[in-house]
């Protein structure tokens, strides 16, 4: 009785409610029109690159509105209906044709557009309908862009380098050649007054500086001047190779209520020209594999292709900044490499969606791509993972089902879609070759990165660093964009990770505001904004502001009672070859390290500056870096290699929230904080000396369990290895000095700091106290125990607890001002003695 209503309500929707689709009709939907309207919003060099990490940002954003309940199931579908619309394509007005400014010369025409039209008529949509004030502009556009595929084959002026792309994974074996092309292209932003005279996208010939400015045909029924390597859209980045994010959410969408759909319904209207296919589809189908399948079959079957060809590789025009795909040619777009990925993942997710609701029906569909797009545990198997993509397209991909499918979407498609000829039989065939040469290709040539590689070169710790980075506004921004990014992304800035604040290093001012969201960062650091920045370096001026922020910051925390959380990096990024240090820098850097004591002070510069700045820093030979940045930031991977060393070696920050700025409080009393850490993966902390300066008895620090998860927790703590876990391999000389113990589902773990600075005369001479928490590894299946979706990253998280005793307040600063006083009082006492 209820697959009854449900077929009622389908059919109800697909009368009533797709055919009122904005993104299914003939024109640029209106919510999308500023898209291609607005000249800021036209150059993608203004939106936030398109990355994973990005992408679930954005969706994040969405749910995290106060105004909008959606759950996974009404998300995923009101993405498909609101952002998506594929296929549209610019059209070259001819030269003597006149301006109009109510003509916007985009429109959907590409062959993806009409596949996606008969989507939304299988993924009905849920008829509600998002604010507009739900995101802000920019990055409305930006998700439209990401899930949104056509083929952009306008002639750009680069051509030439269509052999060179830059390579747009690391570790990949490609077919392309590696990319010595800078991405000055991809940073360059175009007169802004050139494309205002061009806004309804009649554009100059052949710029090879902008990303926006092209020239001639644009369809692939007009190929005369069209680009050797296309842009595709719609494809985002990831360590697992491009997917494009269009096919993923609407697997995902199809996957949360699948259904059987009759393909009468689907051809209403029109004539089935092929009585010899299933009557019914299952949505997952089309709206992944057999829907890319059947566009390569009636486009190239149209064409007179008996042997139908999948896969289309190309790369990123950036390693550093991946905000266009270009194709390695402009023939066989129907499933590119990108759309291939996004099926298979899609259709895994989706097939797969039953169970996963199963586990945990108030999964967030941000988590869902967070955990398969993961290099460890998956979605609740760590077999459903991104890195294990060929591996289950052999256990997930019933070959007969998929050809079955394909057959029936390929003749209700064949109704819709306008071609180039028509098939009057022979479909059978032609899907068969499909069939078989897509299980080739997945085989022979998705050369993506494997789980076991993936595990291997991952960052074993997740990063919760607040780093604040002070440049030099003299670097060029396509030098200095690109080590940013690479910054933010591997920082894992984010809402469960870190958040990233940009300094002048002309007076350590605020130039781009503290935030945890790496789109906003991407769409406020643009060259427009980099070029208002004041050049100069003075580091006297800029220690003693950042103090002064600090300071405030700390005077908040003891408001908060905030006990402790992410580490605190202050980063030098300068290109000034000539950096001033006098004594008055070296007195600002000794009042900033005796008063935030828990900030971590690192140069890299563009030339040798240890020896100059030594002073300024704790460990000279760690702290300070020479980054050589290529033009364009083609070498931000090794440049930055120390440089991120640096930072990931510096631990979370647990500190008495009563010190304050002053450090004048007595002891913290009891006081605690929650953690999570995801299984196969360690937290490192750091408590600095300057609260247990005093050798208390009672100072101590507790970890325990607060809730359930799987496997042990291991505690290791140090004096002297900042990064202290089991089973490491130490110098002969630090052998003993990392102590651990297993945390099972009960009990704690005490680290007793009683004495800790006995034996040392001042806080800079004793060392911190380091101490880690690591998750084993999972072995089973996880159930979801982490359950809060605004604290938990994972749903298998483990929760635990940090418990601190009477913390002291001690500082460097107020103790040598006591010291003095001792002195002066002492020197008064004796004048006044001898009178």
């Amino acid at each position: 009785m209820k697959m009854d209503w449900l077929l009622v309500f389908f059919l109800i929707a697909i009368a009533n409610g797709a055919h009122g689709q904005a993104t299914a009709q003939s024109s640029v939907a209106p919510e999308l029109r500023e898209c291609y309207m607005d000249p800021n919003l036209v150059n993608r060099n203004n939106l936030p690159p398109t990355t994973m990490p990005v992408l679930i940002d954005i969706i994040r954003k969405i749910e995290n509105n106060p105004n909008i309940n959606l759950d996974l199931r009404m998300l995923s579908t009101q993405l498909l209906h609101t952002f998506r619309q594929d296929g549209i394509e610019f059209h070259q007005r001819g030269t003597n044709a006149p301006s109009s400014s109510i003509v916007l010369p985009f429109a959907p025409t590409f062959h993806s557009f009409h596949r996606h039209r008969l989507l939304l008529r299988i993924v009905p949509s849920n008829q509600q309908v998002l604010p507009n004030n739900t995101l802000p502009s920019s990055l409305k556009c930006a998700l439209h862009n990401m899930i949104s595929t056509t083929v952009d084959a306008r002639v750009r002026g680069d051509e030439n380098t269509c052999g060179s792309l830059a390579q747009y994974r690391a570790l990949r074996t490609v077919r392309s050649p590696r990319s010595r092309r800078s991405i000055d292209d991809d940073v360059e932003i175009i007169d802004l007054k050139q494309l205002g005279e061009h806004r309804n996208g009649h554009m100059m010939q052949n710029d090879p500086d902008s990303d926006v400015e092209y020239a001639g045909s644009v369809s692939d029924r007009q190929l005369l001047g069209a680009s050797a390597c296309p842009i595709l859209t719609g494809a985002v980045n990831t360590h697992w190779g491009a997917v494009s994010a269009g096919n993923l959410i609407a697997g995902i969408a199809a996957g949360t209520e699948t259904q059987q759909v009759p393909i009468l319904e689907l051809t209403k209207g029109s004539v089935l020209n092929y009585q010899n296919v299933q009557s019914t589809i299952t949505t997952v189908f089309p709206a992944t594999l057999s829907g890319d399948l059947a566009e390569a079959v009636l486009v190239q079957g149209t064409a007179g292709r008996t042997s139908i060809t999948v896969g289309n590789a190309g790369n990123w025009n950036s390693s550093a900044a991946t905000r266009f795909y270009m194709l390695s040619g402009r023939t066989n777009v129907e499933m590119t490499d990108p759309e291939i990925r996004g099926a298979l993942d899609g259709f895994f997710l989706g097939t797969s969606l039953t169970e996963t609701l199963r586990t945990f029906s108030s999964l967030k569909l941000s988590q869902l791509l967070d955990m398969y797009y993961n290099p460890m545990n998956g979605v609740f198997n760590s077999n459903l993972r991104a890195c294990n993509r060929r591996e289950l397209s052999q256990q997930l991909i019933v070959v007969s089902n998929l050809i079955g499918e394909t057959r029936a979407f390929t003749a209700a498609l064949d109704t819709v879609m306008p071609l180039a000829g028509t098939l009057t039989g022979g479909i059978e065939g032609l899907v068969d070759s499909a069939v078989s040469n897509l299980q080739t290709y997945i085989n022979s040539n998705l050369n993506d990165l494997n789980c076991a590689i993936s595990e291997t070169a991952r960052v074993v710790t997740r990063l919760r660093t607040n780093i604040y980075v002070v440049i030099d506004a003299s670097w060029q921004y396509q030098t200095i964009y690109p080590a940013i990014s690479h910054i933010v992304e591997s920082l894992e800035v984010g809402h469960f990770g870190s958040s990233i604040t940009i300094l002048s290093a002309f007076d350590g001012s605020v130039l781009i505001n503290q935030t945890f969201s790496p789109a906003d960062f991407h769409v406020e650091y643009t060259q427009q904004r980099h070029l208002t920045f004041p050049t100069g370096v003075n580091l006297q001026t800029t220690f003693a502001n950042v103090r002064a922020m600090m300071q405030d910051q700390l005077r908040n925390e003891t408001t908060l009672n905030y006990v402790g959380g992410n580490a605190t990096v202050l980063l030098f990024l300068l290109n000034a070859g000539n950096i001033e240090n006098n004594a008055n820098v070296a007195q600002e850097a000794r009042l900033t390290a005796d008063y935030v004591p828990d900030l971590r002070v690192l140069f890299a510069t563009s030339a040798a500056q240890t020896e100059n700045l030594s002073n300024l820093v704790r460990e000279p030979l760690t702290d300070i870096t020479t980054v050589s940045l290529a033009a364009g930031g083609t070498n931000v991977g090794t440049a930055l290699g120390a440089t991120l060393v640096g930072i990931q070696n510096v631990g979370r920050r647990i500190i008495n929230p009563l010190c304050g700025s002053a450090f004048s409080a007595g002891s913290s009393g009891t006081r605690q904080l929650t953690q999570y850490v995801d299984p196969g993966y360690v937290n490192y902390y750091r408590i600095s000396p300057n609260y247990f300066f005093g050798n208390n008895d009672n100072t101590r620090v507790r970890v325990s369990r607060t809730g359930g998860g799987e496997g042990n927790l291991v505690i290791c703590h140090s004096r002297s290895v900042s990064a202290p876990r089991q089973n490491q391999t130490l110098a002969s000389l630090e052998t003993n000095a990392v102590t651990c113990q297993n945390l099972g589902a009960t009990g704690n773990v005490e680290i007793n700091l009683a004495g800790a600075c006995g034996g040392f005369s001042t806080i800079l001479s004793c060392p911190p106290l380091f101490f880690s928490v690591e998750a084993t590894a999972l072995t089973t299946n996880p159930p979801a125990t982490c359950t809060d979706a605004v604290q938990c990253r994972f749903p298998y998280d483990v929760a635990y607890q940090i418990q601190v005793e009477d913390l002291q307040c001690f500082s460097s600063g107020t103790i040598a001002a006591a010291s003095i006083m001792i002195l002066v009082l002492g020197i008064v006492t004796n004048i006044f003695r001898n009178f």
